[in-house]
C-alpha cells in the first residue's frame, strides 16, 4: 500500500472519529436537559354561549298551490315592489328557466372571451399570472366556503380560460359553440311555461327564505321581556318551518342584535365594549358592541346583548348560533410556566441553551394562563427571542453559564437553579 492511501485512509479514519465522538458529547449534553424551542405564540380571552338572533322581521305571504322560484339569496337586499319569487305548476318548469339563463350566461362568458379588443392586445405571458391569480383566489374562496362570491369569480376564471385559448391559438374563435347553446336556448324558450303567481316585496329590506315562527316575539324592543327561561326554550326549539302561506320573511335593514347566556363571575363583560364575535357554523367573524348584560337572580348567570350593523348571507342562516366573543387577543413569545426563573436582580427570565453553553433571558409577560405566559416580542438581546431553547428540567453547572447576556449568577451545586417561581 502506497504512502498517498495510507495517509488519505489515516485522514477519513480521523475524521470519522472526530464526528462521532463531537456527536456522543452533544448527544449527552442535549440529553442532561428538556428544552422547549420558544415560537410566537397567540392567546385569547373568550366566553363561548348558545346565542339567539333578534331582528326586526316581517312574515312575506303569497301562493302556497304549486312550487317556489326564489329570485334573491338569503340575506340579499331587494327593494320594495320587487320580485321575491315565482311560482310555478312543476319542478320541471322550474328547470326549464333555471337552465335557459346558464345558458345566456354561458354565451355572454364566450362573447366576451373572443373579443377582438381583449385578444389582439394580450399575450400568454401577460395572461397567465391573472389566471394563477383568479385560480388562487377561487381556491381561497372554496376554503371559505364564500359561495355567493366564488358564482362570480369563476365566471371571471373561465373567461381568462377562453381569452387564452384564442391567444395560443388553440381556438381561433368560440363561434360554433355559441351557436349550438343558442339553438338548444331556443328549444327550451319553446318549452317554458310562464309562473301561476308573482310575489312581490311589499317593503325595503334583506330577504331570508325560512320562517320558525319567532318573527313577532322576538323583536329588539322585546329585549327586556326575555328571561333566561324563554331564551333557553328558544334555544331548544329553533325548527325551521314555513306554515300556511308564508313564503319567508324581510328583515328591516341590516342591523341585528344577540342574546344568550353568560357566566360574568368567571367572565367580566361591560356596557359599551366593543368585541370581536366568532362563529360555530361559519368562518365569518364580525364586530359588535356588548348592549347590556343584564343581571338574573342566579349570581352566576347574565342575560348578554350585543349589537351589530354587519348582515351577510351566513348571519341569516339559522336562529340560533353558537358563538365566541373573543374580548382581548395577545400575541407574543410563548415560554412554558416551568421554565420560569427570578435571576440575582429579580429579573423574570428563562435559562436558555446557547450551543454548549448556557444563558440568562429576561421576559416580559403580555398574556398568562396556568400552563405559559406570552411575552414581548422584541429584538432586545437581554429578552427572550424566537427559536432560543428554553430548558424547561435538568441541572446548570457553573462552567457552561454565560454570564454576559445578563449579570444573571452562575448556577453550581452549591447554587442551584431556582425552583419554578411565579
Amino acid at each position: 500500500m502506497n504512502t498517498i492511501t495510507v495517509r488519505i485512509l489515516v485522514f477519513f479514519l480521523s475524521l470519522f472519529i472526530l464526528i462521532t465522538v463531537s456527536s456522543q458529547i452533544t448527544l449527552q449534553f442535549n440529553d442532561d436537559y428538556v428544552t422547549e424551542t420558544a415560537v410566537i405564540y397567540s392567546s385569547a380571552e373568550k366566553v363561548t354561549f348558545q346565542g339567539v338572533y333578534i331582528r326586526n322581521e316581517s312574515v312575506i305571504r303569497g301562493n302556497a298551490d304549486g312550487v317556489l322560484s326564489y329570485r334573491c339569496a338569503d340575506g340579499g337586499k331587494i327593494a320594495n315592489g320587487s320580485v321575491v319569487a315565482y311560482v310555478y305548476e312543476s319542478e320541471n318548469d322550474i328547470f326549464i328557466n333555471q337552465r335557459i339563463e346558464k345558458l345566456k350566461e354561458e354565451v355572454e362568458l364566450l362573447e366576451s372571451a373572443q373579443n377582438p379588443g381583449t385578444t389582439e392586445v394580450t399575450s400568454p405571458a401577460e395572461i397567465s399570472p391573472w389566471i394563477d391569480q383568479q385560480y388562487q383566489k377561487i381556491a381561497f374562496l372554496i376554503a371559505e366556503n364564500d359561495l355567493e362570491t366564488l358564482a362570480e369569480e369563476r365566471k371571471k376564471l373561465q373567461t381568462l380560460m377562453g381569452i387564452y385559448q384564442i391567444v395560443i391559438n388553440e381556438e381561433t374563435d368560440f363561434n360554433d359553440a355559441i351557436n349550438d347553446i343558442k339553438s338548444e336556448i331556443d328549444e327550451l324558450e319553446r318549452r317554458k311555461k310562464e309562473p301561476i303567481d308573482v310575489i312581490n316585496a311589499d317593503t325595503t329590506g334583506y330577504f331570508i327564505s325560512y320562517i320558525d315562527g319567532y318573527e313577532s316575539t322576538l323583536s329588539p324592543e322585546k329585549i327586556s321581556n326575555l328571561t333566561v327561561d324563554k331564551i333557553k326554550d328558544i334555544i331548544d326549539n329553533s325548527v325551521q318551518k314555513n306554515p300556511g302561506t308564508a313564503i319567508g320573511k324581510m328583515v328591516d335593514g341590516y342591523e341585528w342584535k344577540m342574546v344568550g347566556i353568560v357566566d360574568t363571575e368567571q367572565n367580566p363583560l361591560h356596557s359599551g365594549s366593543s368585541v370581536t364575535v366568532k362563529f360555530a357554523s361559519t368562518p365569518d367573524t364580525v364586530t359588535a358592541v356588548i348592549e347590556d348584560v343584564i343581571e338574573t337572580d342566579n349570581p352566576e348567570e347574565s342575560i348578554i346583548v350585543l349589537n351589530c350593523d354587519e348582515l351577510t348571507y351566513n348571519l341569516v342562516q339559522r336562529r340560533v348560533e353558537r358563538v365566541e366573543i373573543i374580548l382581548n387577543d395577545y400575541e407574543g413569545i410563548k415560554v412554558p410556566r416551568k421554565a420560569i426563573r427570578f435571576n440575582k436582580d429579580n429579573d423574570k427570565g428563562v435559562y436558555i441553551l446557547l450551543g454548549q453553553r448556557i444563558a440568562f433571558k429576561k421576559i416580559e409577560p403580555v398574556y398568562e394562563c396556568d400552563e405559559y405566559i406570552l411575552s414581548k416580542i422584541t429584538s432586545d438581546d437581554e429578552y427572550i427571542s424566537v427559536y432560543d431553547d428554553i430548558i424547561c428540567e435538568g441541572e446548570i453547572s457553573a462552567d457552561l453559564y454565560v454570564e454576559e447576556t445578563t449579570a444573571a449568577e452562575p448556577v453550581s451545586e452549591e447554587n442551584p437553579l431556582p425552583e419554578e417561581t411565579t
